[in-house]
């Protein structure tokens, strides 16, 4: 059995651990708006969808040039470009234009970053083994979720947030030196030969594909911006529990789980996983009553399930030179539910009140639980 742990494959998870930092600091960006520059839901939600706008924009153009161009030099552009993108957070001093610029160059580095280090991720692990190795590869970036957020609120609280950002630029710094012992695995291909991206588009079943991750992208965007502001509507002073519980079912999720996807069939595991979106979002409905903690727990799980074995669905019959194509477009239409879902969101919940929001959420993810059930993928391999 050919081994996943690769030294090229380790030292992808260590960049991609350190990138993870710098990306996982800004999830607090809500409470600090919130706190530092009294902004409301609608402006939370506007600041949030930049980023994710940016990245939407870029990724499924990153896709074909990391198949054309290569895949590790991208990884490192992505770095470098996150850490003056993150360190620039010390000049902002209000809502004006430059928080919105540099949450846009934030997204375009993470687009970089992530669509290049998902294509290197899928070329090192067996063909029977990606779900897992999607799920380890996830864990860099799902790790930071519970340690950036308690390393950041604690150093806010004791230092301000200035320090916050030299932290994340930092920690994107370290990612692109890590990147460097990275080995491209695939020699690039360019022209005779080369799939175009309108075709991986619309191979059958990969237009449903896109609509479901969009679907389960506005509900994560939903959980994750506007569960901090509630909190603190309620009088919550530390948001830290959402992410440390979300984190640790995450975790478990996909090291106790991630081995049996690929054998238990992906769609069916993704079909539990929308049940509990839908129920996590019911549950924020009533946060002050469950908690963040139980609210982020469930949420984890559904999360840790979801996203590596959705995304194995999707790319398992891609060829090796379209594997850049498909994880740039799996994670753009993420984006696009994610930032069209905070965008308007933020407008329901300045109108009428943070649980509607959550209750909408909860709708959406049986929506995206009804689009996959009717899939011909499932029909064909999971019934």
């Amino acid at each position: 059995m050919t081994s996943l742990f690769t030294r090229s494959f380790v030292a992808l998870l260590a960049a991609q651990a350190s990138f993870g930092f710098a990306f996982a600091a800004f999830y607090l960006l809500p409470k600090y708006m919130s706190v530092e520059l009294a902004a409301g839901p609608a402006e939370i939600g506007r600041v949030s969808a930049v980023f994710y706008v940016a990245a939407v924009l870029l990724q499924p153009l990153m896709g074909s040039i990391v198949d054309r161009r290569g895949r590790r030099r991208f990884l490192t552009a992505g770095a470098l470009l996150m850490a003056p993108a993150s360190a620039g957070f010390v000049f902002v001093d209000g809502l004006g234009p430059l928080i919105y610029v540099l949450r846009a160059v934030q997204g375009v580095a993470f687009a970089m970053a992530f669509v290049a280090g998902s294509a290197l991720a899928v070329d090192e692990a067996p063909p029977d083994r990606l779900a897992l190795a999607l799920g380890i590869f996830g864990l860099t970036m799902l790790s930071n979720n519970a340690l950036a957020p308690v390393l950041v609120e604690e150093i806010a609280e004791r230092r301000g947030w200035e320090p916050v950002f030299l932290l994340a630029a930092g920690a994107a710094l370290l990612s692109a030196l890590l990147s460097l012992r990275v080995r491209e695995r695939l020699q690039p291909v360019c022209g005779v030969g080369e799939t175009r991206l309108q075709d991986v588009v619309l191979r059958p079943g990969n237009l449903r594909i896109g609509v479901v991750v969009a679907l389960a992208g506005a509900v994560f965007g939903a959980m994750f911006t506007f569960s901090q502001p509630f909190a603190l509507e309620l009088g919550m002073e530390h948001v830290r529990s959402m992410f440390v519980a979300y984190t640790g079912a995450a975790l478990g999720a996909r090291l106790g789980l991630g081995p049996f996807a690929d054998r238990w069939g992906r769609a069916r595991v993704s079909l539990v996983a929308l049940v509990l979106y839908a129920f996590a979002a019911a549950l924020a409905t009533a946060l002050g009553e469950v908690g963040l903690a139980a609210v982020g727990a469930v949420f984890g799980l559904a999360h840790g399930l979801f996203y590596p074995t959705f995304n194995a669905l999707a790319v398992q019959d891609m060829g090796e030179h379209e594997r850049g194509k498909a994880m740039a477009l799996f994670n753009a239409a993420f984006n696009v539910g994610l930032s069209t879902g905070v965008f308007g969101l933020g407008l329901l919940a300045e109108r009428m009140g943070y649980p509607p929001v959550f209750a909408v959420a909860s709708a959406i993810a049986a929506v995206a639980f009804a689009v996959l059930a009717t899939g011909p993928w499932y029909t064909r391999s999971d019934r």
